[in-house]
């Protein structure tokens, strides 16, 4: 199996985060939780997201993370479509064979063909 892109790997992780195992939702929650906190309350907020769940201080969650949030979404994908390749569906144009938006989107972005 060959390895996805990262257009690939984002429409996975956008339509298929369902499939994560919870190591990898609590990484995808930690990293989502960190880009939200900035500003004058940022010390603040930290503590209430570590205190609630939402930031981990689990150094085999934060591995997840380790060499990025991208590298992270791609491993991810990855893993989802090598164990669960009856479950995932890329659903590409007919006509371009570029990835749709949804996996149930029948216009394509690219080319604007129509497949109703």
């Amino acid at each position: 199996m060959q390895t996805l892109t990262e257009e690939q790997a984002d429409y996975v992780m956008a339509h298929y985060s369902s499939l994560l195992n919870l190591p990898e939702q609590r990484a995808l929650r930690h990293y989502k939780s960190e880009v939200k906190i900035e500003g004058p309350d940022a010390e603040r907020l930290k503590r209430v997201y570590m205190r609630t769940g939402w930031l981990t201080d689990d150094p085999v969650i934060l591995s997840y993370l380790r060499e990025g949030y991208v590298k992270f979404t791609l491993n991810c994908a990855n893993r989802i479509v090598r164990d669960n390749p009856d479950k995932v569906f890329f659903n590409l144009c007919p006509n371009c064979q570029r990835l749709a938006r949804t996996p149930y989107a029948k216009q394509c972005r690219f080319c604007k063909y129509n497949w109703h």
